[in-house]
């Protein structure tokens, strides 16, 4: 990016057109102030964290759902061996 700016041609500027230079390079977001750099990198930050923090619920709960299936599956054996132990017309 520096390499990008033509220095001979800065250097021959008056000091009104290179204000002026200024003025535009805020105006259209090139230049930005420290204070409101500072703002969106905590920003950053604070969204950095929220995501890690939701991508440790969805995993948490991920697992639980899979131990959960595990349960189900396990009932779901018990009751049908129940039920096929109690049908009417077993011989016992």
């Amino acid at each position: 990016m520096v390499e990008s700016i033509p220095w001979a041609a800065i250097g021959g500027l008056s000091p009104a057109a290179m204000l002026m230079l200024a003025v535009w390079l805020i105006l259209t977001g090139r230049i930005v102030p420290k204070s409101t750099y500072d703002v969106m990198v905590k920003g950053r930050d604070s969204w950095q964290e929220t995501a890690q923090k939701k991508q440790e619920i969805i995993h948490t709960l991920s697992e639980t759902v899979r131990e959960q299936q595990v349960v189900n599956e396990t009932v779901a054996k018990i009751m049908t061996a129940v039920q096929d132990a109690n049908k009417p017309g077993d011989g016992q």
